[in-house]
């Protein structure tokens, strides 16, 4: 297990840095090692965006 995904599992994600775009007037991007989403809070400040999911959760299909 790399060392990167130990830091992710404690919530450290680190931006990749090619990958951020522009979106509703924020900027959006994606983890460097584990591609979670995350949006920028504030100036330089990096958060996990919550994505729904389409409340399909619990159940079970077929």
């Amino acid at each position: 297990m790399k060392l990167a995904h130990i830091s992710c599992a404690f919530g450290r994600h680190s931006v990749d840095q090619s990958a951020i775009r522009r979106v509703h007037g924020g900027h959006v991007g994606k983890c460097r090692s584990c591609a979670t989403p995350l949006e920028e809070s504030s100036p330089f400040r990096w958060t996990k965006l919550h994505i729904r999911d389409a409340g399909l959760g619990g159940r079970f299909l077929g």
